[in-house]
């Protein structure tokens, strides 16, 4: 059942009623309507990924991007990519609010509305994760990186834009420093590969906002033996011709 939250909630009113805001008023960023300066920012962030990636936009046209946290924001509508998932726990609802936006380059985006505590991709999928002003917004944003790791196939890239300080609020409960953000990710088995401080925050009341690009580390995991599942199959089948 798509998950509609409660909107005497603060934390969800804040999330979703500073989209419909936007909407109506405009942010008058770029000018013209909403859906042009959500795509503004969609192209900014392919632009920006690429440079952190050391490629050029066009390298992302055969690969897998998935965008973690994308509120309805478009992330992925202007990325030339093979495949792109948009995941948030809320995109049922700016579905139905008729807040989503067509393509315009690559293939459609696939929207799940489902949280990042628990993806429903296999694992070593993603050559890329993109996960753009969400950390925060997290209650548990170690479980998250978790999952996105999982994901990430051996050569893939996390490209993370998470705010720092200020005061936990109901839509972004999770407060970084710098440092414990590094910590975190070192803690779940990634390696900073590039990182910017002091960059300007996501919300208003955030001192500053950083970008890191990460790749996860080598870790022994648990592998299935094909031979021995097959030794078994075989066993059980010489019981059956007895």
């Amino acid at each position: 059942m798509p998950f509609i939250p409660d909107f005497t909630d603060p934390r969800y009113v804040d999330e979703v009623g500073w989209f419909l805001y936007h909407e109506k008023y405009g942010r008058d960023e770029f000018g013209g309507s909403y859906d042009a300066e959500r795509r503004a920012y969609s192209r900014l962030l392919l632009e920006e990924v690429a440079q952190y990636l050391k490629q050029e936009p066009t390298w992302l046209e055969d690969k897998t991007v998935v965008s973690i946290g994308c509120g309805c924001s478009g992330d992925l509508v202007t990325f030339p990519s093979r495949i792109k998932i948009a995941i948030d726990p809320l995109l049922y609802v700016y579905q139905q609010l008729g807040l989503l936006m067509p393509d315009e380059a690559g293939s459609p985006t696939v929207y799940l509305s489902t949280g990042a505590e628990e993806l429903p991709l296999l694992s070593d999928y993603a050559d890329l994760v993109i996960c753009r002003n969400a950390l925060d917004h997290m209650h548990n944003p170690a479980v998250a990186l978790k999952e996105m790791r999982r994901i990430l196939n051996k050569e893939g890239a996390l490209f993370l834009s998470v705010d720092l300080g200020g005061e936990p609020t109901p839509d972004e409960p999770t407060v970084f420093s710098t440092d414990s953000l590094e910590a975190l990710l070192l803690q779940e088995q990634f390696e900073i590969v590039d990182s910017v401080r002091d960059e300007q925050p996501h919300s208003a009341w955030r001192p500053s906002s950083t970008r890191i690009m990460v790749r996860k580390k080598p870790q022994n995991g648990r592998t299935l033996d094909k031979e021995e599942i097959l030794r078994r199959y075989t066993a059980r089948l010489g019981e059956h011709d007895k």
